[in-house]
């Protein structure tokens, strides 16, 4: 079944939640049979919604499913370049390896992957991402004309599209630790990824994929996890429209990557205003050597830049840093 009138005879009970709308009213202004308006309503009720049928009224809906509907975050997206083609799969392994994989067969930039689960969702230094229904999992094919040491400073501009986007749908003060974590009162909420394909000299493209915790149960993770995790839901007492969340975080991505290829010192600038690292003593494991220090700073590459307790300066590309009391 066409999935255009299925999705107008939503929005048409969308709009008349006050009242019922009879079958012969969808029919007519949807252009098909009224059987063909009961096969659709039957379709939305096995989506999970709740649809109350009442003979001489007509249908209305009761209930609405948590799940992300690709019309629902297209209908009022307003983005440049980000999320004009949009691929929604209800379960994938990892949606930043179909990202990767479709940019190589030639996927316009801010081509978006975007899945309900993950099986074996990917976190950084080969670590995985417990990815349960209910939160977002969201990768965007990206080919910025930038130098190839410049590279880690996509994440940086990564961090601050999602703690804005969190900070404007959810009124919740979204923090950044570098290099890719957002916190929310001293509690990971969400983390990005960075991959990369590139040359010698030039970058082919990059995948920016993003976690964010909204809606999960956060009684499934395991026990060392989840004292250092938290969820939108449980920051907000209440429960997280991810399509309107999916919708500001495209929005402020693209935002901030136009921002980032404009000028990315004032993404900089930006982080710099959100971050929880700088000035604080952290513990950094870097290459297979754990050391302390305090975070300086990020240079114009990104880099943490760590005073080392025996007075020299370093400057860490990747690896762990934790904060310490």
């Amino acid at each position: 079944m066409s999935t255009l009138y299925k999705d107008k005879i939503l929005n048409l009970l969308r709009t008349s939640r006050a009242g019922f709308l009879s079958g012969e009213e969808l029919a007519r202004k949807c252009g098909i049979s009224r059987t063909m308006v009961w096969k659709h309503i039957k379709s939305l009720e096995q989506d999970g919604f709740g649809i109350n049928a009442v003979p001489s009224q007509g249908y209305r809906i009761t209930a609405e499913p948590d799940i992300l509907r690709k019309s629902d975050i297209l209908s009022e997206l307003n983005t440049a370049v980000l999320g004009k083609n949009l691929h929604l799969v209800s379960k994938i392994q990892s949606t930043n390896t179909l990202a990767m994989d479709i940019a190589t067969q030639g996927a316009p930039e801010g081509t978006v992957v975007l899945a309900e689960v993950q099986t074996a969702g990917k976190g950084r230094l080969g670590r995985s991402w417990f990815s349960p229904k209910g939160n977002i999992y969201l990768s965007v094919i990206l080919r910025p004309n930038i130098p190839l040491q410049k590279s880690p400073l996509v994440t940086l501009m990564g961090s601050v599209a999602v703690a804005t986007a969190i900070q404007e749908t959810c009124n919740l003060p979204a923090l950044i630790k570098w290099p890719n974590d957002v916190y929310i009162q001293g509690k990971k909420v969400s983390g990005l990824l960075t991959e990369m394909s590139a040359e010698q000299d030039r970058i082919r493209h990059l995948v920016l994929g993003i976690g964010i915790n909204a809606n999960m149960d956060c009684s499934h993770l395991p026990d060392d996890v989840r004292l250092h995790t938290t969820t939108l839901a449980a920051e907000t007492h209440s429960h997280i429209n991810r399509t309107m969340l999916v919708r500001q975080l495209l929005q402020s991505l693209d935002h901030w990557y136009r921002q980032f290829l404009s000028d990315d010192q004032d993404v900089l600038k930006e982080w710099k205003k959100l971050n929880i690292t700088l000035g604080k003593r952290v513990m950094v494991t870097d290459c297979n050597e754990t050391f302390e220090g305090q975070a300086l700073g990020i240079d114009k590459e990104g880099r943490l830049i760590i005073k080392r307790d025996n007075d020299t300066t370093q400057h860490i590309a990747a690896g762990d840093v934790s904060l310490k009391s």
